[in-house]
Parts: structure tokens; C-alpha cells; sequence
């Protein structure tokens, strides 16, 4: 049998992404040369789910000061995939312009567990899973202890080595266009100028929704993102994906999968 990519994907858990994962699957199974199996980590109401949160209960994940709905899940990876084979991390905000098998197949150093742009750049990682057990804290104090996936994240560089080729270019960087070659992936990291948001803000505000991020989103319309490329290229792929089925109504959750309030993010409040 035919070994598949395991990638793991940080997403809010209310339907705030919907278009984004929509054009994140398309552009990861439009490139990959090998089978896929995304695993969308959400925050869940599910005591049997590993992305389990109930604050009001003090169980499951501890999320207070998160930045995002899905901060700490990049740590819980190798626990998730039983501290064998490997895994890809990344954030929903970004789309593959390469086949992902060529960051698959990176050989990790010996003495290194994870292969990402630099020592202190976290939003996409190779994990080599069994190598990563001896760097993370065990699964139920990272989940259940307040901040400790900083600490992680802060004594995690010694575990880092560099990948080969620009798996996680920042916004466009340097690059006067996004169809250079040396672009594998691209991250779009300030959340009031993410393209997908100009679909996504007029449908949560039909269902009288709120994105996760009302504390930077004080206005129906994001803000335009500064490489002039981004939007238009983002308008041809939105219509390629959902061309091709990855609708934002494939990823809305259902009413039970729904996690409602995000009280403990960020140390914020929104509602339901």
C-alpha cells in the first residue's frame, strides 16, 4: 500500500475558514504526487477528540492567551500520530504551489526532529514523530497547563533544521511574483489581509456568525493584502477549487460539530 502524506491543519472550529480549506485541499491534492490524509485540527466539543476543550470544566485543551483558535495543536502532533512516521504541520491560511511529497521526502538530520523555515518560524513543520517525543512535554500537561506550548515553542529551536526550498513564503516576501519557481508554498499570516475573508465575512455574517478574530476584524470587508498579486491569484484558485467541489459548504461545520464561544482565546469574548 501506497504511504500517504499525513498533514495536519490548524482551522477555527465554526465555519470561519470554510474557504480557506477549501483552497488549501484543492491546492494540496492538485500538486501531491502521493496520497493525502488532512487531518483538520479543530477545537471540539467531543471528550473522545484529541482537540477537546471544555473551559467552563477545566478540560481537555486550556486555551487562554491562545493568538489563534489553534495555537498549541502543531505540538500535539507526534502524540497524535502515536510517536511514529512523520507529519506535516500547517496553518490554513496557506496554499501549496508545489507537490508536497518534496517536502515529504526531506531527509531530517541526525540530532533534529523537525524540519521548518528557521529555528524560531513555526507555521509549517516536518515532524519526525519518534525523534520529536524526547522535545515536547507529554500530551496532557501540554493541553491541560496554561502557556506551556510557549515554552515549547521557545526551547524548540535545538530540535530545527532548515528545509529545502520556500515552504513557507511569508506573504510574497521579496518575490515581485508569486509565480516564481522558488515559491513551494504560500502563507498569508496577517489576519485582516487573508484573501479567503472577502467570501467568508459576508456568509458568517448571513448566518449571524463572527469570525474568531472580531478583536482585529472591526468591518465587514478585510483589508487588501500588500502584494498586488495575492487577490486576483486567490480569485482564479477560489474558482478552480470550487469548480472542482471544495465548496465552503463541504467544510461548514454541522450544528452538533459547531464549538459555539471561544471565551478562553486570547482572553477575549464572542458569542456562539
Amino acid at each position: 500500500m501506497t504511504e500517504a502524506i499525513r498533514i495536519f491543519v490548524g482551522c477555527s472550529a465554526n465555519g470561519e475558514d470554510a474557504e480557506s480549506q477549501g483552497m488549501f485541499e484543492y491546492t494540496v491534492r492538485k500538486f501531491s504526487s502521493m496520497p493525502v490524509d488532512i487531518t483538520w485540527m479543530k477545537l471540539s466539543n467531543d471528550p473522545a477528540s484529541p482537540w477537546y476543550s471544555n473551559p467552563k470544566k477545566g478540560e481537555g485543551w486550556n486555551t487562554r492567551g491562545w493568538a489563534t483558535p489553534f495555537s498549541a495543536f502543531r505540538w500535539a502532533i507526534p502524540h497524535v500520530c502515536g510517536f511514529r512516521g512523520k507529519g506535516i504541520y500547517n496553518d490554513v491560511d496557506q496554499i501549496y504551489c508545489a507537490d508536497p511529497a518534496e517536502l515529504w521526502n526531506q531527509k531530517i538530520p541526525d540530532g533534529k526532529a523537525i524540519l521548518a523555515k528557521s529555528p524560531n518560524t513555526h507555521c509549517v513543520l516536518l515532524f519526525d514523530c519518534e525523534r520529536a517525543k524526547k522535545f515536547i512535554v507529554p500530551f496532557d500537561q501540554l493541553r491541560s497547563r496554561e502557556g506551556l506550548y510557549r515554552q515549547v515553542r521557545n526551547n524548540i529551536g535545538g530540535a530545527i533544521a532548515p528545509f529545502q526550498g520556500n515552504w513557507n513564503c511569508l506573504d510574497g516576501e521579496k518575490y515581485k511574483s508569486l509565480a516564481d519557481p522558488e515559491i513551494k508554498l504560500i502563507h498569508f499570516t496577517k489576519v485582516e489581509t487573508q484573501p479567503h475573508l472577502k467570501w467568508a465575512m459576508p456568509r458568517l455574517k448571513a448566518s449571524g456568525r463572527q469570525h474568531w478574530n472580531a478583536f482585529t476584524l472591526r468591518a465587514d470587508k478585510p483589508q487588501p493584502h500588500a502584494h498586488p498579486e495575492v487577490q486576483p491569484m486567490v480569485d482564479r484558485l477560489w474558482d478552480e477549487a470550487q469548480a472542482e467541489g471544495y465548496t465552503a459548504d463541504r467544510y461548514e461545520p454541522s450544528a452538533d460539530e459547531m464549538f459555539g464561544s471561544y471565551d478562553a482565546v486570547r482572553g477575549g469574548k464572542r458569542a456562539a
